[in-house]
């Protein structure tokens, strides 16, 4: 028996003539906490369940420095996961204290992040660096997260 072999060249990509109502964009981000790389991707839809020290943060803010989309971008939902699992993860006595700004400070201490834009293919943006927006920037200082660009900037 012979068996033929076609072969799939795939189309190119389409041409983006307008925005589709989708999914993009979005934004991707990573943190890196001593060795350690967590993810997240931005999402559409309810917003997430931020650890109390991110919420009362973010909350505290002036208007002049909320976004619409305050509390969804990854950071905020990136620094509240590892947050929970810093304060799930104590042992002994200070286990039975509340976890507090210091406590979380001194767990990221170090800690980076980068974020990504997320487009569809085609778009010259996808993959490019996302500086936080200005509701992540004070958050990230205020947790002591430096944001760093994978990527050197072009001059």
């Amino acid at each position: 028996m012979e068996i033929m072999q076609q072969q799939h060249r795939q189309a190119p990509a389409p041409l983006l003539r307008h925005r589709r109502d989708s999914l993009m964009p979005i934004v991707a981000a990573a943190l890196s906490v001593r060795g350690d790389t967590y993810t997240h991707v931005s999402e559409k839809g309810e917003a997430p369940q931020l650890h109390p020290l991110v919420d009362d943060f973010l909350s505290a803010l002036p208007v002049g420095q909320l976004e619409r989309f305050t509390g969804r971008c990854p950071e905020a939902v990136l620094l509240s996961q590892f947050l929970d699992q810093a304060e799930t993860a104590r042992s002994g006595r200070s286990a039975r204290r509340s976890f507090g700004e210091g406590e979380a400070r001194k767990a990221l201490r170090g800690a980076k992040m980068t974020t990504v834009r997320i487009r569809e293919q085609g778009d010259p943006a996808h993959g490019t660096h996302q500086p936080p927006c200005r509701s992540c920037e004070p958050l990230l200082a205020h947790f002591g997260v430096k944001s760093i660009s994978l990527r050197p900037k072009k001059k």
